[in-house]
């Protein structure tokens, strides 16, 4: 079984060679980073893993192929246009190198089999019906628990398990204040994308094209045979220092989606507010502990599932994750 993962990166050094090393671990063979106009030393911080192939952006590679004119025609605009066109080139040549299965996610996601022992795409992978050809992994986002972390892979574990629940009485809010307008609005404590990330047959009878960066189809526009696991841990906006690069890579981003629809309302606040001049470096970090960060009350009242009213909520709102912690322990040592 080969397995290999496709990320689209820009300004990720500080997390993208740990995201690596975490899924050569659990059994991937290769890695695809193609660096999106990237001003770090991201390159050079994983030129030395054996797995590994460094490409730029695809650029204007797949221009006169008409069934993706949708995201060539909008490439020079839309990062996720870019990131597709990434994918659809990682998967070509996934076919040449005989790989099985290629995962695309972020540089801050990883996929998990277990929530407590070490993961095996293996024998996961090995276990997928034949007639599938797509497993959507589904994500648990982590806890903003704290304002700085070492390496964030190994030392996180509480994550939140919905972004909606199903009695409203039940939803957990966090208040963030908007400096433009000088009033406070609510926002879901669930912050980031909820559709999740995909794993391609990549020799799939029908040849799979990206929707977006969340969807695919065959070709011929009919729906994939596709099966979904909640199966991938999102570190978004981990800590401040997170919280900050990842909005300043959002700087000229526009406020609308690849599909017309409009950008969430938080993540152009966030990014409004981190490119403004109206806070120093020192009083973003302050504004994510202020307004993005959960207290240890707020974590320990999720970890009790107890609602605003101190009621037993019907759905867990966080749960523990250790498998990934686990692979670290044992990269370290």
């Amino acid at each position: 079984m080969k397995i290999a993962i496709v990320i689209t990166a820009k300004n990720e050094a500080r997390i993208l060679r740990s995201n690596i090393l975490y899924h050569k671990e659990i059994g991937v063979c290769k890695v695809f980073i193609y660096f999106d106009n990237t001003t770090d030393n991201g390159k050079s911080s994983i030129s030395d893993i054996d797995i590994v192939e460094i490409s730029d952006a695809v650029g204007d590679k797949y221009d006169d192929i008409k069934v993706l004119e949708k995201f060539t025609q909008k490439a020079k605009k839309h990062h996720t246009a870019r990131q597709c066109l990434n994918t659809y080139d990682a998967l070509q040549k996934s076919k040449k190198l005989g790989v099985d299965w290629l995962i695309s996610i972020d540089a801050d996601e990883l996929v998990i089999t277990d929530k407590n022992e070490i993961s095996d795409l293996n024998s996961f992978f090995s276990k997928i019906d034949d007639s599938v050809d797509l497993v959507n992994f589904k994500p648990y986002e982590i806890v903003q628990d704290r304002s700085n972390f070492n390496n964030v892979f190994a030392e996180a574990s509480y994550f939140k398990i919905t972004h909606k629940f199903n009695r409203r009485i039940d939803q957990i809010y966090k208040s963030f204040y908007n400096p433009f307008n000088k009033n406070y609005i609510k926002f879901s404590y669930w912050y980031g994308q909820h559709l999740g990330k995909a794993a391609l047959r990549v020799n799939s009878k029908q040849e799979i094209l990206p929707k977006n960066v969340h969807r695919y189809v065959y070709a011929n526009g009919e729906s994939i045979n596709a099966v979904a696991i909640k199966g991938m841990l999102h570190y978004h906006m981990f800590d401040a220092e997170d919280f900050i690069k990842k909005f300043k890579n959002f700087k000229d981003r526009p406020n609308h989606f690849l599909s017309g629809n409009k950008v969430e309302s938080l993540k152009l606040l966030c990014r409004d507010i981190v490119n403004s001049k109206v806070y120093s470096e020192e009083e973003l970090k302050n504004y994510y502990k202020s307004n993005i960060m959960f207290s240890e009350n707020e974590l320990n009242s999720m970890v009790k599932n107890r609602n605003r009213f101190f009621l037993k909520r019907r759905e867990k709102a966080v749960i523990k994750i250790t498998s990934v912690n686990k692979v670290f322990s044992k990269i370290n040592d």
